[in-house]
């Protein structure tokens, strides 16, 4: 099966959508919570002013159990939870394959064209032997989903989840 933001997320073990969440609902600007609002007014069927009121732990609960999200939510979610928690698998991955970053942050210069799917593959594949496999495997779907030149990482990936 395709990896997919929603199947990403539902996989997860309850306590890192809980640690996911923790750090979206601290690191967040307006903007981002707002549209997690009306999502989880929507979801628990509940006013969004009702949502928007509640203490951060009740917020952290709720979106942590809900397991059908709009992708980019999910994707802001994985992108703050392995920036935050799995920084040093990111900067492993992109030193193997010679691709300029500041802390794990690709630069906006980089040309994507110069990897090879073979690389990529090739990379990914020494990220999955290294001690940190749940945030290597993670970390891995989370470019998958982002498509381009990641997409063939998919191949490399364990199945059976």
């Amino acid at each position: 099966m395709p990896v997919s933001a929603n199947r990403v997320w539902r996989q997860l073990p309850n306590e890192i959508r809980v640690a996911a969440c923790q750090i979206f609902w601290a690191e967040s600007k307006g903007a981002e919570k707002q549209f997690l609002f009306a999502t989880l007014a929507k979801a628990k069927n509940v006013r969004e002013a009702f949502v928007r009121k509640s203490p951060t732990e009740r917020l952290v609960n709720w979106t942590a159990a809900t397991l059908s999200l709009p992708d980019p939510i999910v994707d802001d979610l994985l992108k703050k939870y392995l920036l935050h928690e799995h920084r040093a698998v990111i900067v492993s991955f992109l030193d193997l394959l010679n691709i300029p970053h500041a802390e794990g942050m690709i630069e906006e210069n980089f040309d994507y064209t110069t990897l090879t799917n073979e690389r990529v593959q090739e990379a990914a594949r020494s990220l999955l032997a290294s001690a940190d496999r749940t945030g290597s495997e993670l970390y891995l779907k989370y470019l998958v989903l982002q498509g381009g030149p990641w997409a063939g990482i998919e191949e490399v990936l364990p199945t059976g989840e």
